[in-house]
């Protein structure tokens, strides 16, 4: 690892003007990944913008750092020396950002993904950190001088993808990272009132309706519910509402696999799953064309009806958890 940190750094050391790119519907390690990256890179005397080719949902526009991403159009006609794509797993995860990248493909790729195709010239991938945020701070170890300001960036992300701490994922390097992150000035109480208490009413209501649609399958080791378009439009909302609603059917007691369908915009289904660990949705959401973690991947379709991905999604995720059945019992 400090190998391939000392060949990015090199890299980024030599480059003049720098593009960080972070992936369509953007999560929170994804924003602070690119946001930071982009300011750290700015303070070593770059020329660095950073880009997310989606809308930003607005509790992560408080955070102070994110206004330094701009959208796909405001960069055409800038040409970077050196591209960056962070915390995505393929080309495809950065969508229109890819026509950015001036060689068709990033000279640097930071990521933690286990389904990561390796896309970039340079890859940086290690599944064994919990966010790519943390992957970042470890870049930034010795090399960047580090403020309140970054920290509290950085801590966004490391917080956010391991569920404020909750996650397997979580072990005395992620928790030692942290508490260093507060130290030179993160405010995780902070980060949590932004992300995790914005919900307005519209939004509770588009929950009633989801947990109106929820169906347990496998003896209740499977929990799956979806937000139709048209239970969005009537409530004035976009997909972005639905955020977090995966994990009210991972709650559930005896659930292994939880699926929440997203239908947005009409005529795309947004898939997101989570494991409590006996399955690999990461393994199944490849399998369906997308791609993530072991306990939380996704995927997406496009001209498929909201009906046939579920069943779609359903059926192997059902055939995952036959395929486990057996494992455990021997186990």
């Amino acid at each position: 690892m400090d190998d391939r940190l000392a060949r990015v750094r090199a890299r980024l050391s030599a480059a003049q003007k720098v593009l960080v790119v972070g992936h369509v519907r953007p999560d929170g390690d994804a924003i602070s990944s690119s946001a930071a990256l982009a300011l750290m890179l700015r303070r070593l005397g770059k020329e660095a913008r950073a880009c997310i080719p989606d809308r930003i949902p607005c509790y992560f526009r408080e955070i102070p750092g994110v206004e330094v991403i701009e959208g796909v159009d405001a960069l055409r006609g800038w040409h970077p020396d050196t591209t960056v794509v962070v915390d995505s797993g393929s080309l495809e995860r950065i969508g229109p950002a890819a026509e950015l990248l001036p060689t068709g493909k990033p000279d640097i790729v930071l990521d933690h993904h286990a389904t990561n195709t390796g896309f970039g010239v340079l890859n940086l991938c290690d599944p064994s950190y919990p966010a790519t945020s943390l992957l970042i701070y470890r870049l930034a170890k010795g090399w960047v001088p580090l403020d309140r300001h970054l920290a509290h960036l950085l801590l966004l992300g490391l917080a956010t993808d391991t569920g404020f701490f909750k996650y397997a994922s979580v072990d005395a390097r992620t928790l030692h990272a942290a508490g260093e992150l507060v130290a030179l000035g993160g405010d995780l109480a902070g980060i949590a009132a932004a992300v995790l208490e914005h919900r307005s009413l519209a939004e509770l209501k588009l929950l009633q309706k989801m947990l109106g649609t929820v169906t347990l399958e496998a003896e209740g080791k499977l929990a799956w519910g979806y937000v139709s378009a048209d239970m969005l439009r009537s409530l004035g909302l976009d997909q972005q509402a639905s955020e977090g609603f995966v994990g009210e059917l991972r709650n559930l007691r005896g659930v292994e696999v939880a699926i929440l369908f997203t239908e947005w915009p009409p005529g795309e289904v947004h898939v997101s799953l989570r494991s409590k660990g006996g399955v690999d949705v990461a393994e199944l959401a490849a399998r369906l064309g997308g791609g993530g973690h072991p306990r939380a991947a996704g995927c997406s379709f496009r001209g498929l009806p909201l009906p046939q991905a579920i069943a779609r999604v359903t059926q192997a995720a059902l055939a995952a958890l036959a395929r486990e059945s057996p494992r455990s019992r021997q186990g």
